[in-house]
């Protein structure tokens, strides 16, 4: 699976430098299991704090936030990737054995209960609001080995959660998973482009 999740980054970081403009347009998106009418647009400032760890790892805001609360939420690196020609090309370098077959198993072990997220997000928003001054505790960028471009591809933007942005957008996210629970949604998966 390192592979694959490898083999995606790459692409993404080869299709961005065709564009000098994707890094503004890479985000997260929800994919729930049946249509709803929920509005379901992933907030952008989350987006842009779960894909930190891309870049970053354990200076990412998202993995510094994780141990100071003591939380898990790498279930927001758990993408699906619904471009079925990746696995064919894993399998044409003898990466995979079975394109068709390691889709299935991608495809099943990327889906989210909803209930699971929604838990996991109303215990995050919990321990946010009893660590109130959780901004203050973040370092930003503070990887010295990271070249200059990476450190600066994404600025420091402490004032989205110092001013209740964050907070905000999480409610909303909470929201959006709460309205696909009340439409019978039992699954999901998150999409990144």
């Amino acid at each position: 699976m390192k592979v694959l999740i490898t083999l995606f980054l790459s692409l993404i970081s080869f299709s961005s430098s065709k564009n000098t403009n994707s890094n503004l347009g890479m985000y997260y998106y929800l994919i729930p299991e049946t249509d709803t009418g929920c509005v379901d647009d992933f907030p952008s400032g989350l987006s842009y704090f779960f894909e930190q760890v891309g870049g970053y790892d354990e200076y990412a805001t998202v993995s510094q936030l994780e141990n100071e609360l003591d939380i898990d939420l790498s279930l927001f690196q758990n993408i699906y990737i619904d471009d079925k020609s990746i696995f064919e090309e894993m399998e044409k370098y003898g990466e995979i054995r079975d394109a068709e077959e390691e889709f299935k198993k991608h495809a099943e072990k990327t889906k989210i209960r909803t209930e699971s997220m929604f838990d996991l997000l109303l215990i995050f928003k919990n321990k946010l609001e009893k660590n109130r001054d959780f901004a203050n505790k973040i370092k930003f960028n503070s990887n010295k080995e990271l070249s200059e471009s990476i450190r600066t591809l994404y600025p420091p933007e402490i004032e989205y959660y110092k001013n209740g942005k964050f907070l905000k957008d999480l409610d909303a996210l909470i929201s959006i998973i709460n309205c696909y629970k009340k439409n019978g949604v039992r699954y999901l998966r998150l999409g990144y482009a």
